[in-house]
């Protein structure tokens, strides 16, 4: 017992070992008095001058392997935003497959570079392109155990194919990420690429297979003194109208057969402080979002729906609150539903002959704001306020007109707090939740 007990010792400190030597660092280059033009030929000086790193070792399919192809990166930044030249080479570039897809989907031969701002070895910010121009971009949180597909920055990027294989340029804006204001100019900092017609991956920083993580992994991004976070403003005021048509039903005099409507609102995202930021909508329009899939629901059970609304699919990873551990129906078992804010109104009144009623179809969201971020030293934080309204139907009896209540003024709240412990080995949270309806 005493032996077997030794051997596992053994084996968690060489496996720890393992994973923690071996860390690369890469220095940045500033520039100043200069500007790079964004157009994937990364022909300026700065460029040439610029210190640039490879020998990527594979992740897939032969962990631990040298890349098959050879891929090479540097990093410029200024006060304002991180450059990044990534050259993919290859020596069949006429077999590049640079597809055209929507973003967000990881399709083709692609690059990406990964930055732990917070340099908290647990939260990444992903930026990535494919050969044919599409981008794509996410956060990691939780070492790699949540992946957050709606975080949409502003950024810039452009490809190229060459006589050599194919090129990336990219400028991020400092305002798109979070660090901290005293930072030590150290980030974690991992670079991707995917040879598509091999099923490659390989990584600047090697990460074994069997490693339990990601993010902590990472190689060091080194070089950024100075840079101080930048304050996000950012203002969207909107207008929609709408016009509908549709069957007229005989004697209802709310299906005439055609409808129409104005409406306007604003959406917004304020930088409160460098590590929390506050988003915030006025009468939210959410018409572009796709539609849910149509379900018969015969249990004394709610149907859970993917929330695909923006405002609340954003950062939603921080509202993650699991009731139980598991996969399928098991996982959508969370303290918070955000698809029970601006809900179909849930009253509907019994009708006689000759009775006829209109009811909205969800409930309008007069105001919602929330507050999201993560300090340096672990502490994760999100706040949620909304507002629903005062919803009213209208009865049609026989041309006698009246409004009735479906659905009460409502305010919601969310709290939630998390804190790492032990370089994000251990967590410990707690969440709040409010429901207050003016019945």
């Amino acid at each position: 017992m005493r032996g077997t007990a030794f051997v596992f010792t053994l084996f968690i400190l060489l496996n720890s070992l393992a994973e923690a030597q071996g860390v690369r660092q890469y220095t940045a280059g500033r520039i100043s008095g200069t500007s790079l033009t964004i157009d994937g030929r990364l022909e300026e000086e700065a460029w040439h001058s610029a210190h640039w790193a490879g020998d990527f070792i594979q992740h897939e399919p032969y962990n631990g392997a040298p890349a098959t192809q050879k891929t090479e990166f540097a990093v410029l930044f200024d006060d304002n935003n991180v450059y990044v030249g990534i050259k993919a080479f290859d020596t069949h570039p006429d077999s590049i497959d640079r597809r055209l897809t929507r973003k967000d989907q990881e399709e083709g031969d692609m690059v990406m570079v990964a930055f732990d701002s917070y340099h908290d070895r647990l939260t990444a910010f992903f930026f990535g392109v494919n050969a044919g121009g599409v981008k794509t971009d996410y956060v990691i949180s939780e070492n790699g155990e949540n992946k957050d597909r709606t975080w949409d920055p502003i950024w810039y990027v452009k490809t190229r194919i060459t006589a050599e294989g194919w090129q990336a340029e990219m400028r991020i804006p400092l305002t798109q990420l979070r660090f901290e204001k005293k930072s030590d100019g150290v980030w974690g900092l991992e670079v991707i690429r995917v040879l598509f017609r091999r099923q490659e991956v390989s990584l600047w920083q090697h990460v074994p297979k069997e490693s339990s993580g990601f993010v902590h992994l990472f190689g060091e991004l080194q070089g950024l003194d100075g840079i101080k976070p930048h304050r996000q403003v950012e203002i969207a005021p909107y207008g929609v109208a709408q016009a509908e048509r549709f069957e007229k039903e005989a004697g209802n005099p709310f299906m005439t057969g055609k409808s129409s409507a104005l409406k306007g609102g604003i959406d917004g995202k304020i930088g409160l402080t460098n590590n929390l930021i506050m988003d915030f909508t006025v009468n939210p329009d959410f018409g572009q979002v796709e539609a849910d899939p149509s379900q018969v629901n015969l249990t004394a059970y709610e149907t859970y729906y993917r929330e695909q609304r923006p405002f609340f699919v954003e950062g939603k990873n921080i509202y993650s609150f699991p009731l139980m551990i598991g996969d399928g129906d098991m996982s959508n078992d969370n303290l918070f539903y955000s698809r029970r804010i601006g809900r179909s109104p849930h009253y509907y009144p019994d009708l006689g002959d000759h009775e006829y009623f209109k009811t909205p179809t969800a409930t309008r969201i007069l105001g919602a704001a929330k507050i999201t971020g993560k300090t340096r030293n672990g502490l994760s934080l999100g706040f949620l306020e909304s507002v629903t309204a005062r919803e009213q139907g209208e009865m049609d009896s026989e041309g006698v007109r009246r409004k009735i209540d479906v659905e009460p003024l409502t305010n919601y709240f969310v709290g939630r707090m998390q804190k790492d412990f032990d370089k994000g080995n251990t967590t410990f949270g707690a969440m709040v939740t409010s429901v207050n309806r003016d019945i």
